[in-house]
């Protein structure tokens, strides 16, 4: 099949700069402490999956090893049962039973065992501190009791926390708790400022995060919180405006505004959909820095056959270079481990296209962040994204993705040093991807540097930048 022709062409203007950890990543509080995590059976309950799992091991030697690959980053232990869990720290206190609306419990030797594994990672900590009807008194406002208690034992002890936020989508809580526990923008501007005085109080270090709202495709913000957030007074220059979103819905929840398909997001105007929304939030944050604090291929889990293979490694790096591009400071992928969206199996953590992806990411795509390309062609389906490279220092890193079923190639004024190129075995939903035309394995993580594995991969110079059909490619280059 003949290849369609793009012509680039590049401006050294800097759209942003990012830090080193701007992809970080989650552990969901339902897999972490043994709550209703996702699994095999459809439909919802108060929010949260019908099933009940194991909790996840934070022990296992491969998880510790392939998390070690992803750092430095940051990760967010959160969730929808983040608002339904208790905290019971000290020893030798007697708590009283657990408030209404809490489900599961964070005790000290769990407390301890996500922070050695946080660091033994190489990943700081974002933890989301419950906002839940179980942490309310009578008249709907926050008490700040059992978060106080927490933020001071992990202050004390220097654990790995970075940051801490107030809630999970509270926004959201109408449609988890019921509307009776609905909480107003200016009740959770109340509660922030009670919030960020505690943290900045007991753990001065740490930075302050809210309010994790559910932004939807094509609805927006429901309940909308994050724009009289970032008016208010309270929300302080150092303080950081966090957000959710998800551009589809598995079928395993009841409401959808779009649903998974191998189709859905294979389109630029799909893709794009996420820029309208972030410009707003950059807008509503008045200059405070900018965390989506979770994002996944598709929300209630992931599709299975879908979240789990290639397609969505086409949507996740597009992602990844569209936000960086526009100025937000972290990405949150849900989640490092778990259900059909977790870059690994939750069971035997074998890595799925998306850890390798943005595994390449971390080694290759770098920290000043320039225009986009100006891509001349045949139709809109190839897209670019060029920053300084981490591989090659003083030289480029351009991430090209081509969205049709046809190869492509770009051609642009430069020397291609190394071309990286990846593609599905086989079909596009395929639970294995290829770089330059070998099946990826885990050898590339142990051997990154190594010259029998670069061999093996056929890293090095290329005449030409040609993509595969539905193929990524990240070309490190000199202009």
């Amino acid at each position: 099949m003949k290849a369609r022709i793009f012509f680039l062409s590049f401006s050294r203007e800097k759209a942003a700069e990012i830090p080193e950890d701007y992809l970080s990543f989650t552990i969901d509080t339902s897999l972490i402490a043994g709550g209703h995590w996702w699994g095999s059976a459809k439909g919802t309950m108060n929010g949260v999956a019908r099933e009940r799992t194991v909790p996840l091991d934070l022990r296992a030697v491969r998880l510790l090893e392939l998390s070690r690959h992803l750092s430095p980053a940051i990760l967010r232990i959160g969730g929808t049962e983040a608002d339904r869990m208790g905290y019971r720290l000290k020893k030798k206190k007697k708590y009283a039973d657990q408030a209404i609306g809490q489900g599961l419990t964070l005790k000290r030797k769990l407390w301890k065992k996500i922070n050695s594994f946080a660091r033994n990672a190489g990943f700081s900590i974002l933890f989301t501190v419950s906002a839940g009807p179980g942490n309310r008194d009578e008249n709907g406002a926050w008490i700040d009791g059992e978060a106080r208690e927490l933020i001071a034992f992990t202050a004390k002890r220097k654990y790995p926390v970075a940051a801490w936020e107030l809630g999970n989508e509270v926004n959201g809580f109408p449609f988890i708790f019921g509307f009776r526990s609905r909480v107003s923008a200016a009740q959770y501007i109340r509660d922030f400022a009670v919030f960020s005085r505690l943290v900045k109080e007991l753990h001065p270090a740490a930075r302050v995060v809210g309010p994790a709202s559910a932004v939807w495709p094509v609805i927006g913000e429901p309940n909308g919180i994050i724009s009289a957030l970032g008016k208010s007074a309270v929300f302080a220059p150092g303080d950081v405006m966090s957000w959710h979103y998800y551009p589809q819905q598995s079928g395993r929840g009841g409401f959808a505004v779009r649903r998974a398909s191998e189709t859905t997001l294979l389109s630029p105007r799909r893709l794009d959909g996420i820029i309208r929304l972030a410009e707003r939030i950059r807008k509503a944050a008045r200059g405070r820095e900018i965390w989506l604090t979770e994002t996944g291929h598709a929300l209630y889990g992931g599709e299975p056959g879908i979240s789990d293979t290639y397609l969505s490694t086409i949507w996740w790096l597009d992602e990844l270079g569209l936000l960086a591009r526009r100025g937000v400071s972290r990405v949150f992928r849900q989640t490092l481990a778990g259900s059909d969206y977790g870059l690994l199996d939750e069971k035997t953590f074998s890595p799925r296209p998306d850890y390798f992806a943005s595994f390449l990411w971390k080694k290759l795509m770098g920290r000043e962040v320039f225009n986009a390309p100006r891509i001349d062609g045949p139709d809109g389906k190839l897209r670019g994204y060029l920053h300084s490279s981490v591989s090659a220092p003083g030289r480029f890193s351009l991430l090209l993705i081509n969205l049709s079923d046809s190869p492509a190639q770009a051609v642009f004024a430069g020397r291609i040093l190394e071309s990286w190129i990846l593609a599905p075995e086989g079909i596009a939903a395929s639970h294995r991807m290829t770089l330059n035309g070998r099946i990826l394995k885990e050898d590339i993580l142990r051997g990154w540097k190594k010259k029998k594995v670069r061999r093996t991969y056929h890293i090095g110079e290329a005449e030409k930048a040609e993509l595969p059909p539905f193929g990524c490619a990240f070309f490190v280059i000199s202009l």
